[in-house]
């Protein structure tokens, strides 16, 4: 009996191998979800709604229209029924105006220029990494540690950066960045401006650009040029 279960046993795992490779084969094998943002899900639920709206108010034309060449309708009938119709025509429009809204919002939320998260900066100057030092920001590492990973977060239509050495927030202060403070103020939101693979990064004191001198990061530039172009990598 137990050579029967044992048998038994070892055919079916044969066959659960001969289906798993079967899908595999056949180029049915199950792909990750990824997960839709609550903009993606509002946008989605809102080009629905306005779809829905659409059809409604077509049909409510049609009818109007109907009742219109009826010989046998009324005015008060023909009346009824032109107003039921405009009616769906402005919420088929009101749906149509935020769906587009909507999508977007999504679109923006996807496509954004530096998504929140842990990055390594390496300045422009001697493409060296970045760090949280006492102090300053320098760029003057060859390979990446504790201190040397930043926490970029947006700010509205900026970013903040928050140094990994005791988690405060980096600052554009006078004559150096550096990272000191417990909260995000004017002065702690940087602008930050896509060039090809790197990112240009504006102080909030005096909206200048940031660039990786000798000794210390530091925002006095008026212009982008190759050491105020520092490189983003996320972690």
């Amino acid at each position: 009996m137990a050579a029967v279960a044992v048998l038994g046993v070892g055919m079916m795992m044969m066959c659960i191998s001969s289906s798993v490779a079967a899908v595999i084969l056949s180029g049915e094998e199950k792909k990750p979800v990824v997960p839709k943002t609550p903009a993606e899900i509002a946008a989605e639920k809102a080009v629905a709604d306005a779809a829905k709206a659409k059809a409604d108010a077509d049909t409510a034309q049609a009818a109007a229209d109907a009742l219109a060449a009826d010989p046998d309708a009324t005015p008060a009938e023909i009346a009824a029924a032109k107003l039921v119709a405009d009616n769906a025509a402005a919420a088929a429009a009101d749906a149509a105006t935020t769906a587009t809204a909507a999508t977007t919002t999504a679109t923006a939320a996807t496509t954004e220029i530096l998504p929140n998260g842990v990055y390594t900066l390496k300045g422009g100057r001697n493409q060296k990494y970045c760090v949280d030092e006492a102090g300053k920001v320098i760029c003057d590492r060859d390979a990446v540690g504790a201190w040397e990973k930043f926490t970029i977060n947006k700010e509205g239509d900026k970013y903040s950066l928050k140094g990994s050495r005791n988690q405060k927030y980096c600052t554009d202060e006078a004559g150096k960045v550096i990272c000191d403070r417990d909260a995000v103020g004017a002065w702690e939101k940087f602008t930050v401006e896509k060039h090809g693979d790197k990112f240009s990064l504006k102080g909030g004191r005096n909206q200048k650009y940031c660039t990786d001198e000798a000794g210390k990061v530091i925002c006095d530039r008026d212009a982008v040029g190759a050491w105020e172009k520092f490189t983003l990598t996320a972690i």
